[in-house]
């Protein structure tokens, strides 16, 4: 069969991991799939010019062809376009984005990865569709593009032809999608047990750490009482509680939290506690009643049912790959 021809466009500034993940994915394929004389991934990567591009760590990678001297003849089967800080500058430069524009709509399928999904949205690849990026700029891309229906908890999505990705490490959960797409799941299993990662990560992009929300949002009232909420899971979460604590009503309160914060009190307080649940399982062996009890919940049960609401996970999944295992289920 004929290889199909995978190109990544990148640029001064891209993200080596945008480039490279998606890349060892398709990689690894070519390994497995070369012992059964099956059809190989043709990789290149494309620029402005070839020769060296400087990406965001310093590193430089080789762009073997420029937007010139790309023979359009061949067919391509997947157009990759990278993200990084970069992607800010190229998206305005013109040779890029017509050849994005042009060959995005003769490729089988485009795919962004991180930011890279400012470049596409500037070729207008994705009006009237579905797309996501890194969760601190969807806001971003949602201002900048209203055209685009942005979905900023997805790892990936899917409209179309068009593939768009979170951040950085979501590039490598898009490419084991489209090996599977093409090769199937046991291919794409197999390859990501070689990368050491999950075939297909649970949960969204927005599980990043609720003190990491906790460091925007801290200021004024709030910046003492979530400070509070996360060294004291135990305690009397409610709305009630957490407004006495502020000397605040309860509406106020809730709207202040709200609007600092970005979601209610009850949505932060049980990220927190699962979150605080997850580093106990990644630490000690203690049984599940126990974690659910320290981290402020009323029963394991009800720690299952948050973990499966911001996670999409159970904590006995989470135990098997992140966790140290009791000695009774060893």
């Amino acid at each position: 069969m004929e290889n199909k021809k995978v190109i990544q466009v990148i640029f001064n500034g891209s993200q080596i991991l945008d480039i490279t993940g998606p890349m060892e994915v398709f990689a690894q394929a070519n390994e497995i799939l070369s012992k059964n004389g099956d059809f190989f991934y043709d990789l290149s990567l494309i620029s402005h010019k070839k020769g060296p591009v400087s990406t965001s760590s310093g590193l430089k990678l080789l762009a073997e062809k420029d937007f010139k001297s790309f023979n359009s003849s061949n067919l391509l089967d997947t157009l990759l376009i990278a993200g990084g800080n970069g992607v800010y500058q190229a998206r305005f430069q013109k040779d890029l984005i017509d050849f994005v524009r042009e060959h995005g709509k003769n490729a089988m399928r485009i795919a962004s990865i991180c930011s890279g999904t400012f470049i596409l949205a500037e070729a207008g690849l994705l009006d009237g569709k579905q797309a996501t990026t890194h969760w601190s700029v969807t806001e971003k891309l949602a201002l900048e593009y209203p055209e685009i229906d942005v979905k900023p908890d997805n790892i990936f999505i899917r409209d179309g032809n068009i593939y768009s990705s979170a951040g950085v490490t979501a590039g490598i959960d898009l490419a084991l999608s489209l090996v599977e797409e093409d090769h199937g799941r046991k291919i794409a299993l197999e390859i990501a047990k070689q990368l050491v990662v999950f075939m297909k990560r649970q949960g969204g992009q927005s599980q990043f750490s609720t003190t990491l929300i906790g460091q925007y949002a801290a200021r004024g009232v709030l910046k003492d009482i979530l400070k509070w909420i996360k060294q004291n899971p135990k305690q009397d979460m409610s709305v009630d509680a957490l407004a006495l604590r502020c000397a605040m009503s309860e509406r106020n309160f809730a709207r202040v939290f709200k609007q600092e914060v970005g979601m209610t009190p009850g949505r932060y307080v049980e990220k927190m506690r699962v979150e605080y649940a997850a580093e106990l399982i990644e630490s000690r062996g203690d049984d599940f009643h126990k974690i659910a009890s320290t981290s402020g919940f009323s029963s394991d049960e009800m720690m299952r049912r948050a973990f499966m609401r911001q996670l999409n996970v159970l904590p006995n999944s989470y135990r098997k790959r992140f966790g140290i295992k009791r000695r009774e289920e060893k």
